[in-house]
Parts: structure tokens; C-alpha cells; sequence
């Protein structure tokens, strides 16, 4: 899927541009449609836009890719933040986020 913007929401979505759902997150699957995908990435110049788990907004990047798996965010293989808030990764000591924006631009 092409867009220059996707936001992960608190409420388990992802949303494109015009905020409508383009996939659900459930039980460490994303669902689009009847089909189910472990993971989606993004490549290009990306930014991401968090907001943190005490409501502060962040902006990191470029990356040259992002991947969402596992309630994680990865850009290649390190290990960002965390989108699914879950008690075993605040274990992992990794930053949780409310809300993830993937943006083509800042």
C-alpha cells in the first residue's frame, strides 16, 4: 500500500491519510481484509512521529526502512519502541508508545 502517512492508533488500528482503518492489530496479527500478516514494512525516507506512553510527542528519522511486527517497530534490525502495550515488554526496558505516525516528510 502506498501513502505519504500511516498512523498505528491506541485503539489497535492502522489508518491512512483520510483516517480510515486499512488493518487491525489483534493477538500479535495485523488483519486487512480476511487475511492476516505478521508483519507490514514501509521503505523509503521515513520519519516516525510517537507519542509516548506520558503523552509527549516525538519525531526520529530518516530511516530507509521501518517494520511493524510483534508489537514492535523496527528500522532494520534495531528495535525502536514497542506500538502493542503488553506487561512482557515493559520488561525489555523499550520505549511504548500510544500512537506511531509513518511519514514520508517531518
Amino acid at each position: 500500500m502506498r501513502g505519504a502517512h500511516f498512523r498505528i492508533c491506541s485503539d489497535a488500528t492502522l489508518r491512512g491519510p483520510d483516517n480510515t482503518t486499512a488493518a487491525r492489530y489483534f493477538e500479535g496479527l495485523w488483519y486487512l481484509g480476511q487475511r492476516r500478516h505478521v508483519s507490514f514494512e514501509c521503505t523509503g525516507s521515513l520519519f516516525l512521529r510517537v507519542i509516548n506512553e506520558y503523552g509527549q510527542r516525538e519525531c526520529t528519522g530518516p530511516y530507509s526502512s521501518i517494520k511493524a511486527a510483534d508489537g514492535r517497530i523496527f528500522a532494520q534490525d534495531s528495535c525502536l519502541g514497542v506500538h502493542g502495550v503488553g506487561a512482557h515488554f515493559r520488561a525489555d526496558g523499550l520505549q511504548v508508545w500510544q500512537e506511531v505516525s509513518i511519514l514520508t516528510s517531518r
